[in-house]
């Protein structure tokens, strides 16, 4: 699951249940506000914490997001039709991601969707959705309600996120299924998700027992925690895109500037043979038609900034909506949003402050999970378009 972005105007932030045992392992006491939560930016280095989530695990606060216990006989008939993950066919214990569309299949939001039995899911999102499930809900045996500050929950990602969750004693889901334990009086429930192509568990449970889960985890297997600007790079490697800042809601986008999921990227959170949803109808009359295109791209510079315009055959095509310096590549790798070409093309990013003194530097576009998910969609549905055709 992504944070949304940053509320960079928020006057008091409200600590998360987690904030105590956060600020006392934060070295670098930097910090930002997401979803009016108190969110910390980094911990120790940023390299650090990247290279610790790349090699071994890392924990992370993700108490700033969403959270909705969806309840009733008609729960799965909601979810089903509010987001496009396959609600309705999750088993207890497993979960999917989708999306929220308008009614013209332009993306409101991200969401996960779990089944905790048969009429109660945990419905997840980086934004708060009240009006808009109070909304759907109409017609339907169903309720919605706000569990954020209720629940604490705790996000650790990273390849050897199973063996940290062991050494605390607690209850590891596998691949798809989630479980639950009580851990020292506390009840505990993990659920599998990604951050990105990082596989992880979230551990959410009663808010009053935060530190005890915190503490355990941390003095019993050493896991270091990560800040939001380490996850920023790992998210942006992993094509993920960020509402806010790579997309704006079609709710809050201004004429002309919302966008369908192949435009973001995630045409495979959306598939058209799922089943009814919200949006469908759109989707399916403007098939994969796109104005703009969010495109993942390595860029041989040291530094960039969001904003900065993206060149094709020496013609403006676009901007930077997200970057950041990657370890690992040893580039900056970016989100940007450019006109579809009609056959590549060469790109070039004119970045200000490069050892090049600020002209045009070459970047290429490069593969990510998100994008290997797409192609593979999208070269399945090609096929079957022609037979329909």
């Amino acid at each position: 699951m992504i944070f949304p972005v940053e509320d960079f105007s928020a006057d008091a932030p409200k600590p998360t249940p987690l904030f105590a045992a956060s600020a006392s392992a934060s070295e670098a006491n930097i910090w930002t506000s997401v979803n009016g939560w108190s969110v910390a930016r980094v911990f120790t280095s940023v390299e650090q914490e990247y290279v610790s989530a790349k090699s071994t695990a890392v924990i992370t606060d993700l108490g700033a997001l969403s959270r909705y216990a969806v309840r009733g006989a008609d729960a799965a008939e909601f979810l089903a039709r509010l987001v496009t993950a396959p609600a309705s066919r999750l088993e207890p214990g497993e979960s999917a991601r989708g999306l929220i569309l308008d009614g013209d299949g332009q993306v409101i939001d991200l969401a996960e969707v779990s089944r905790l039995s048969t009429d109660l899911f945990l419905l997840t999102m980086p934004t708060p959705h009240a009006r808009r499930l109070q909304l759907a809900a109409r017609g339907f045996e169903v309720e919605a309600q706000n569990i954020s500050d209720d629940v604490a929950a705790i996000g650790v990602f990273g390849r050897e996120a199973t063996a940290v969750l062991r050494a605390a004693g607690l209850k590891t889901p596998d691949d798809s299924t989630a479980a639950s334990a009580v851990v020292r009086g506390v009840e505990t429930a993990a659920r599998p998700i990604q951050f990105g192509a990082l596989p992880g568990v979230e551990v959410v449970f009663p808010k009053d027992e935060a530190l005890t889960i915190w503490e355990r985890l941390v003095r019993r297997s050493g896991v270091q925690p990560i800040g939001l600007d380490a996850l920023e790079i790992l998210r942006i490697e992993s094509g993920a895109p960020r509402a806010g800042v790579d997309f704006s809601s079609a709710e809050h986008a201004p004429i002309g500037a919302a966008r369908r999921p192949i435009e973001i990227g995630l045409p495979h959170l959306a598939p058209l043979d799922r089943g009814w949803f919200n949006g469908r109808r759109g989707l399916r009359r403007d098939g994969d038609q796109q104005k703009r295109r969010l495109v993942s791209l390595a860029i041989d510079a040291d530094h960039a900034a969001p904003g900065a315009l993206v060149y094709a055959d020496g013609k403006p095509v676009g901007a930077l909506t997200s970057c950041a310096w990657s370890p690992a590549i040893k580039r900056v790798v970016a989100f940007a949003e450019v006109t579809p070409p009609s056959k590549e093309r060469e790109i070039e990013i004119t970045v200000a402050g490069t050892a090049a003194g600020g002209g045009a530097v070459p970047a290429r576009h490069f593969e990510t999970a998100e994008n290997v998910l797409a192609m593979a969609y999208l070269s399945a549905k090609t096929p079957a378009k022609k037979a329909m055709g």
